[in-house]
């Protein structure tokens, strides 16, 4: 089992979701994702969200410390 993080920063851009959607795809089932993404706008969080969403993969969410926040990964096995 793998652990792979990756680090959005503040704004959320289509080279970064290029970058996420990359990822994701050399997953193997049992791997794990964690995404880093400064909150400093709500929107940038309802983004990345909705897209791993249309992507169908499981993920959990919370807050970090200050303004981060961060997303667990994991492909469903079902």
């Amino acid at each position: 089992m793998a652990n792979i993080t990756i680090d959005l920063g503040v704004v959320l851009e289509e080279s970064d979701l290029k970058r996420l959607r990359e990822n994701l795809q050399k997953m193997s089932p049992r791997d794990e994702v964690t995404i880093r993404l400064e909150s400093a706008y709500s929107y940038e969080e309802e983004i990345l969200l909705k897209e791993l969403e249309s992507m169908g993969y499981d993920y959990k969410s919370y807050g970090g410390k200050g303004n981060d926040f961060y997303v667990i990964v994991k492909k469903r096995l079902h």
